[in-house]
């Protein structure tokens, strides 16, 4: 019996092509958008899922507070919060912190020549780290970061430093710039790469120091394991206890904060799950780019809605073709068939056409795959099939679809009696009418929405791109600064006298019109942040500011405007350490406006607790240190100290460029000769930062596609069968003279109707969508007509253009045929 279900099954699929065509194609690119959109949440989802104890690791996460404002959201604290945390609640089973230790890796060849990069992927790690995190190891153990200048690298970068060697026992020396730092490690243990789904990238884990830490300086990413009975939220509410206890025993109180550092009295320490890292996280000095956890939920509706709007177009045609099929059935009923055998009959052809759709959907995800990769900005294959998790949720799914899509035509033609519809009653009923007009309606609901929203989602991806950041960042070469050691006044000293040949060499080159350094560049977080306070009448004012050390031609160069008092120059007096703060900073310190902070002088203490009077010289126009995302950052301007130095930034001339990128490595490399190379594009640089975006906003594109094109393949579906139904009478009416245009807008008017009705109900619920994404960006577009009106005109030009084509034919048709036919 089962395999005559099939049979009939398949010779209605093949009698009815194109039909058919439509629905598999309907169906299957619905499935296919649904997979590949799923396949990329569920590797959005998995960031450090692979770390066995995962779900009970945390981060600290450090708030610093200044008269009851946040001045500071990081994910880095003290160096003493994790032995502390470790000593004082048994609750805490394991800690480990690491710190950025990033600088020039060099090694010696048995050759005798030397392998150099400036490496950005190096961190100081303490010997529990093997122990919390699930990294697994190729050669040595878990305590390979027990002993003291040892270092434990990924298989490429030992295959990158050690070619055809091996690596354990070799020796590497590490010159990190700022801090001055200059070691030699021996390679004790090789981890695999690390997978693409961890917040934690690196290539380098240093051996760290074993000492307690201190209380001075927030610069350590800490993580914390505990056992698996706490309540994390019990657990938060006793660190304030916890943090008023070490601020006394570190002689850090109120009204004496250690050596002009941050009063640790105005610090709130929380938890951070570490599988919420990577896609909720919004700090700033964060370890590594994250994900946008509302983009991700977005993209599953998207889906969701796809396959939706897939289904619906098939339960549309199916409706749709019960008259064609009534006398079939009326025949069958006749011949004996019962009601349930009908019905199975029916789920056995949607159960073959589901399946055929599967399949075609799986090829099409298997062909895309790499190419949506690439479109996503991360490394992902089609791995869903290893999680029976997602077997038997798409089963379901599939089971679902097929009886929806299958029961409802099979009980409108089961239900009637053969006598009715073979007497041709069945034709005039119309009760399945509404409801597929409620489904076409909804159908171009969400594909109005899906217009509006990547039309609202390009519109502020470019605005960000292409808005004012405040600096003029075009043709911009940026190069890597030499990760020298400058710990010692001599070693500053050498490197000014060399800072200043490279740039006045560069100078010389009539394709070079500028050249500057900085401590910073535009795109990236400060991480030097410093204690300034502010002595008034009313009382003493102090908080943590960003602090941009810049060179003499630096607001020149990228043409930030002064808005008060005078810049930095060569000619600038620096006998009362001139600063400069831009308007963010003004307001922070509480000056009234930009005049009244010039001349005033401001507080500041160095590591030692020497007090320094920094007078304000001038004040800046408010630029975009990081992206639009985020509100102006309150900034400190200094001159440059050589040792600061980190980055060049190059203006060039568009022509030329190689030849002008080849001169300036030659004059860096006879300046700094033992220096690698390194630049890269400051436009491009600074852009990364809306990558997530970029990519959510093509993404979003892509599968708005996918959703207008079944829509249209469901109404293109939908057309040809009124049509057919409503041959005889078109038919009739050109006999009696209507036009083309009669007949094409007969057709048209009741598709025009609800495609109007879908403008009414989408638009409203875009605009409160689109409105709700656009709260997360500081700086954002605005909502103009536009918005509304292109999704209108698109949705209505696409609809008309795929109703005429099989109207007109209708309408061109010989009337002497379609009356003839039977």
């Amino acid at each position: 019996m089962i395999s005559n279900y099939f049979k009939i099954a398949w010779r209605i699929l093949i009698r009815q092509k194109l039909f058919s065509l439509i629905n598999i194609m309907g169906l299957a690119i619905g499935m296919a958008a649904c997979l590949l959109i799923v396949q990329y949440i569920s590797f959005e989802l998995s960031y450090d899922n692979f770390h066995k104890n995962g779900a009970n690791i945390y981060r600290i996460k450090h708030q610093n507070y200044s008269q009851g404002n946040l001045v500071e959201n990081m994910p880095k604290t003290y160096s003493a919060v994790g032995p502390a945390l470790k000593s004082s609640f048994a609750e805490v089973q394991e800690f480990t912190r690491i710190s950025k230790l990033d600088g020039l890796v060099t090694t010696q060849q048995p050759n005798g020549s030397v392998i150099a990069f400036n490496e950005s992927k190096v961190y100081q790690a303490d010997a529990s780290f093997l122990r919390l995190f699930s990294f697994p190891m190729v050669k040595g153990t878990t305590t390979a970061l027990n002993d003291p200048n040892t270092v434990v690298i990924s298989e490429s970068t030992a295959k990158k430093y050690f070619p055809g060697q091996e690596a354990t026992g070799k020796t590497i020396r590490i010159q990190q710039q700022i801090s001055g730092t200059d070691i030699k490690v021996v390679v004790t243990g090789v981890c695999k790469d690390v997978p693409s789904n961890s917040h934690l990238q690196f290539d380098f884990l240093v051996s760290g120091d074993a000492k307690a830490g201190d209380w001075v300086y927030p610069d350590s990413y800490t993580y914390v394991s505990l056992s698996p009975q706490t309540n994390p939220k019990t657990f938060e509410a006793r660190l304030p206890a916890f943090i008023k206890k070490y601020a006394t025993q570190s002689g850090q109180n109120a009204s004496s904060p250690t050596q002009g550092k941050t009063n640790i009295n105005s610090i709130t320490l929380s938890l951070q799950p570490l599988r919420d890292i990577h896609l909720y996280s919004n700090l700033s000095n964060e370890i590594s780019n994250g994900g946008n956890g509302n983009l991700v939920w977005y993209l599953g509706l998207i889906a969701v809605l796809i396959l939706l709007i897939a289904y619906i177009n098939y339960v549309n045609l199916s409706t749709a073709k019960v008259i064609e099929r009534a006398k079939e059935v009326g025949i069958r009923k006749v011949l004996g068939s019962q009601r349930a055998q009908l019905i199975k009959q029916f789920l056995f052809e949607s159960l073959l056409l589901n399946v055929i759709s599967v399949a075609v959907a799986v090829f099409i995800v298997l062909l895309c795959m790499p190419w949506f990769s690439a479109l996503c900005g991360v490394q992902i294959g089609f791995t869903l099939w290893k999680d029976p998790y997602f077997a038997f949720g798409f089963i379901g799914l599939l089971t679902a679809g097929i009886l929806l899509s299958a029961t409802y035509p099979a009980l409108i033609l089961s239900d009637y009696k053969p006598v009715q519809i073979l007497k041709g009653k069945f034709m005039n009923n119309a009760q399945s009418i509404p409801l597929r007009k409620a489904l076409v309606v909804f159908q171009f609901v969400a594909t109005i929405a899906f217009m509006m929203g990547t039309l609202v989602v390009y519109r502020q991806v470019n605005y960000m791109k292409n808005s004012n950041s405040g600096m003029d960042m075009k043709q911009t070469l940026v190069v890597l600064a030499p990760q020298n050691i400058r710990a010692t006044d001599q070693d500053a000293m050498n490197f000014a006298a060399k800072d200043s040949v490279f740039q006045n060499e560069l100078l010389r080159d009539p394709r070079i019109k500028n050249v500057t350094s900085s401590s910073s560049i535009p795109g990236e977080s400060i991480g030097y942040i410093m204690s300034y306070t502010r002595h008034t009448q009313a009382g003493e004012k102090s908080l943590r500011l960003s602090t941009l050390e810049i060179g003499n031609r630096f607001l020149d160069q990228f043409k930030v405007k002064v808005i008060a008092g005078e810049k930095i120059t060569a000619r600038t007096n620096f006998s009362k350490s001139p600063m400069m703060l831009n308007e963010a900073a003004v307001i922070s310190l509480g000056f009234k406006n930009a005049q009244d902070a010039v001349g005033k002088f401001v507080e500041t203490k160095n590591g030692r607790g020497r007090v320094f009077e920094n007078e304000v010289i001038g004040v800046i126009q408010n630029f975009h240190q990081t992206s639009l995302k985020d509100d102006y950052t309150p900034l400190v301007v200094r001159a440059i100290d050589p040792s600061s130095v980190t980055h060049y930034e190059v203006k060039f001339n568009s022509s030329n460029l190689p030849q002008t990128i080849a001169q300036i490595e030659k004059t860096y490399k006879n300046v700094f000769p033992e220096a690698a190379f390194q630049y890269f594009f400051l436009d491009e640089f600074f852009d990364q930062q809306y990558k997530v975006e970029q990519h959510f906003g093509q993404v979003f594109s892509l599968f708005s596609g996918f959703a207008i094109f079944v829509a249209c393949l469901g109404l293109f579906g939908l057309t040809l069968i009124t049509i057919t139904q409503r041959i005889k009478e078109i038919g009739i009416r050109k006999v009696l003279g209507a036009s083309v245009s009669n007949i094409l807008l007969l057709i048209s008017k009741d598709f025009i109707g609800l495609i109007l009705i879908a403008n009414a109900i989408a638009l409203p619920l875009a605009y409160w969508g689109c409105y709700k994404w656009l709260q997360n960006y500081k700086f954002r577009i605005d909502f103009s007509a536009w918005f509304f009106i292109m999704p209108m005109v698109m949705v209505f030009l696409i609809a008309i253009l795929t109703v005429s084509y099989q109207s007109i034919r209708a309408a061109l048709a010989n009337p002497v045929r379609s009356l003839r036919s039977e």
